[in-house]
């Protein structure tokens, strides 16, 4: 909660990435607040108040996966609202034809979307939410200490460069 709060203030793709790991944190507890309590919030020295607010954001969070049927995988319904108003404002960018920055970033990214959009088996979906889920994966890969090529590093150096600046022109969106 303390974590959310402050990426979302401060960078939508953070946001969006840490909540991702909290939707898989609380899968992994088996959707128990109790089990979340012990292995989560416990461990944040800071007052009870503080916990027991952390404790009912994750109560929500469960509630909503529920509600949403998210207990097995799928992102939440507010996640995947941010991701595609970041869509939208990517859409509108590319089709005003006059920034030739954002262009260039998209022009080099784009063939990585489109060989994850293949790896993934995921067609359908927008650009922009294959390139979050794409960055998602190797943010799990790094965890898990897992190798990852200099060719698909270098990829996704295309992908986190156009992932950045389009969070930034999102975030300076909102603030207006």
């Amino acid at each position: 909660m303390i974590i959310a709060q402050q990426k979302y203030k401060e960078n939508i793709a953070e946001y969006l990435l840490y909540m991702y790991q909290v939707e898989d944190m609380i899968r992994a507890n088996g959707l128990d607040l109790d089990s979340i309590d012990q292995t989560l919030i416990k461990k944040f020295e800071v007052p009870y108040g503080v916990k027991r607010d952390m404790r009912e954001w994750y109560r929500d969070l469960i509630d909503r996966m529920r509600e949403e049927n998210k207990e097995e995988s799928g992102h939440l319904a507010f996640l995947e609202m941010i991701v595609d108003e970041m869509h939208q404002l990517h859409q509108r960018i590319l089709g005003q034809g006059i920034d030739t920055i954002y262009k260039q970033i998209f022009v080099r990214a784009r063939p990585n979307i489109e060989a994850l959009r293949m790896k993934s088996g995921h067609g359908k979906l927008n650009d922009i939410q294959v390139a979050f889920n794409g960055l998602y994966g190797l943010l799990i890969l790094r965890l898990k200490k897992s190798r990852i090529t200099d060719e698909t590093s270098k990829a996704f150096d295309t992908i986190k460069e156009l992932i950045a600046e389009l969070s930034s022109r999102y975030m300076q969106e909102q603030v207006k």
